[in-house]
């Protein structure tokens, strides 16, 4: 079986014979699917930033180092998707979208994307400036007392969110946290306080990604994002081309068609 006897079309022969099912599945796998996202994006109640975060993800760390070159920063290409932010007074928290740090660990970016400008909420950028004003150290901190979670299952999704800061330098694990997370939770509280978080830690800018520019934000916008992944191979050419139909045409404004490239 192929991915075309699986098309909308081949299920559905007979409905919605126009442009939101109507794709080419003898094109590329690529192709199809940012055809796909090109389309569905115009439904009511399609969350196009769900489904395309992972092209977000994949060339976020291109599009930084093309947004930050004229300040002479390049960044870690290990960012962390779903980055917790800690809430007041509670052990829950709130995410930026990506967190990012610089090379040279002088700065640290909380990236927030939007694939719609009518998405931005006043309550995001609460927490997000809240996070700047506190500083990486508190941050961190809440991270540290989240990850003691009650539930062992979330107690190991949160020590794979521990490795990945602390292969960034920002924290040290106690050599004998895998094994009290995994093997012998017997002491597992303490051994999450004895996570060491260093004293000098950089400072935190927030970063957001949108369809188009925002005043007193810093932004990479769509077409930004598009000149900076137009030349990595099929996918980022691919989806530079929908980067630009969703940052010239807003969702359900017009018919949906697919990009037809650059």
């Amino acid at each position: 079986m192929s991915i075309a006897d699986v098309s909308p079309i081949a299920m559905f022969p007979d409905r919605l014979p126009g442009n939101l099912w109507n794709f080419d599945m003898t094109k590329s796998n690529v192709a199809a699917l940012f055809d796909c996202l090109d389309a569905w994006r115009n439904l009511p109640a399609y969350q196009l930033e769900r489904r395309a975060d992972i092209f977000f993800g994949l060339f976020l760390p291109l599009a930084l180092d093309h947004y930050l070159k004229p300040r002479d920063i390049s960044v870690d290409p290990r960012i962390i998707p779903e980055f917790p932010l800690g809430q007041s007074d509670t052990n829950r928290s709130d995410k930026a979208d990506f967190f990012a740090v610089s090379r040279d660990r002088e700065r640290a970016f909380l990236i927030e994307l939007k694939t719609d400008m009518g998405s931005l909420r006043d309550s995001q950028e609460d927490y997000l400036n809240r996070a700047v004003a506190r500083g990486l150290d508190a941050v961190l901190c809440d991270i540290r007392s989240i990850a003691k979670a009650r539930n062992p299952r979330v107690r190991r999704k949160y020590y794979h969110l521990l490795r990945a800061i602390a292969a960034l330098d920002l924290m040290t694990l106690p050599p004998d946290l895998e094994r009290r997370i995994y093997d012998d939770s017997h002491g597992v509280y303490d051994c999450i306080n004895r996570i060491r978080i260093p004293s000098a830690l950089p400072d935190i800018e927030v970063i957001h990604v949108l369809p188009g520019s925002r005043k007193a934000m810093q932004c990479i916008d769509f077409k930004s994002f598009a000149i900076a992944v137009e030349e990595q191979g099929e996918i980022g050419e691919r989806f530079a081309a929908s980067l630009r139909t969703w940052a010239g045409v807003e969702a359900g404004n017009k018919g949906p068609t697919a990009a037809s490239g650059r």
